[in-house]
């Protein structure tokens, strides 16, 4: 399997991010998986980013606390 990755557009398997921080982390999450055998779907990419997404906010109220 390949996955379908735009490094201009920032989209995994045409799910877009906003920043090239979560895009990246996703990205490697998905492709060292890959490695394993795991074949994502455009879902898992979904959750993948929500999950990186909900990481980062945490991140960012815990450094103005």
């Amino acid at each position: 399997m390949t996955l379908k990755v735009n490094k201009t557009a920032l989209t995994i398997m045409g799910v877009p991010f906003d920043n090239k921080k979560d895009f990246r982390g996703v990205w490697h999450a998905l492709s060292t998986n890959m490695f394993e055998g795991w074949e994502p779907t455009e879902a898992d990419v979904l959750h993948l980013k929500e999950k990186a997404e909900t990481l980062r906010e945490k991140q960012d109220v815990t450094k103005t606390v």
